[in-house]
């Protein structure tokens, strides 16, 4: 279902009024038809993912301030100021609202990025921070994670760990964040988190198509992985 065309016409509508709605529907037209797919990428993936926020931020009935403190730090980690802020509460405040489900954003997301791995472990960081903000989890919230899971392609269990259902040693939580198993040599360890950071290397996600202030989530992710790679070397030592 092509319907990211329509929400960037909603969006752009929202931030410049009935005219805005006019242009908008157009651009999301030609969005939806298949014009600049390459240029868009990157404004497609901001709709997603604030809008994935929004939903999550609504999930337990109520936006309260502290889940709206965690999407503006997120913001302020983007470095967006100015215009691209405003397009970004734009976005937040066009989904709280509509007729989609988060499922519907999350599905979207994960094809927008191509069902990266990486890319989607670093927007769980995100889409739990918000979660977790007002300090628990709902059950509508944890089923959102979940369905991001489902919609990622995710490991299942991969929620659990997150939100530390099992209880896990550091070195469990190590294996776990490398996808690898006690059982695996050395050198199968050792291949497993080179590929990692190659996944991790600016390039490679630049490649796709995702604005720049998204690499700053991913090198979190990647200090993720050296340090759970460090972890398992030093129970190997």
């Amino acid at each position: 279902m092509a319907w990211t065309g329509k929400i960037i016409g909603g969006v752009l509508g929202s931030l410049l009024g009935p005219f805005g709605t006019v242009v908008g529907v157009g651009i999301g037209h030609q969005f939806d038809k298949g014009a600049d797919r390459v240029r868009t990428t990157a404004q497609t993936f901001q709709v997603a993912f604030f809008g994935c926020l929004a939903k999550m931020a609504q999930a337990d009935g109520q936006i309260t301030q502290s889940e709206i403190n965690a999407v503006e730090q997120i913001m302020a980690r983007f470095g967006y100021t100015g215009p691209m802020r405003e397009s970004a509460i734009g976005i937040f405040r066009s989904a709280k609202d509509d007729p989609h489900t988060a499922a519907d954003y999350l599905n979207q997301l994960a094809g927008v990025v191509q069902f990266n791995h990486q890319i989607a472990m670093t927007f769980l960081a995100a889409l739990h921070a918000v979660a977790q903000a007002d300090g628990s989890i709902h059950p509508n919230e944890r089923e959102i994670l979940l369905q991001a899971e489902r919609a990622f392609r995710l490991q299942p269990g991969t929620i659990d760990a997150l939100l530390g259902g099992r209880p896990t040693s550091n070195l469990a939580a190590a294996y776990k964040v490398l996808e690898c198993t006690p059982d695996m040599s050395d050198v199968e360890i050792k291949k497993v988190y080179r590929q990692k950071c190659i996944d991790f290397h600016p390039d490679k996600l630049a490649s796709k198509g995702l604005p720049d202030e998204f690499m700053e989530y991913a090198n979190d992710q990647l200090s993720k992985v050296n340090d759970a790679y460090d972890t398992i070397k030093k129970s190997r030592a």
